[in-house]
């Protein structure tokens, strides 16, 4: 049996006592996490245009097989409520 990914949260942005309906969050496989912070980390100042294109690039490519996974979560605790 294969072992379950790991899911986390990934805030995107926090709310700010000013804003708090600004919070945002995604639910992304622990990886995706991972390489979501070193992208901000090492893209602090700038970014190429050559990156955001492949990152574009990346989304065209996969897109049509993301997976939800707040759907996930949401089938799996209707299944534990029962």
């Amino acid at each position: 049996m294969k072992k379950a990914r790991v899911i986390h949260r990934h805030h995107q942005t926090y709310p700010s006592p000013e804003h708090p309906e600004q919070e945002l969050i995604y639910s992304v496989y622990a990886g995706e996490h991972e390489l979501l912070g070193k992208m901000n980390l090492y893209s602090t100042k700038t970014v190429s245009k050559g990156f955001l294109k492949s990152l574009l690039f990346f989304v065209l490519r996969n897109e049509d097989r993301a997976i939800d996974l707040e759907s996930i979560k949401e089938q799996k605790n209707d299944k534990e409520a029962v």
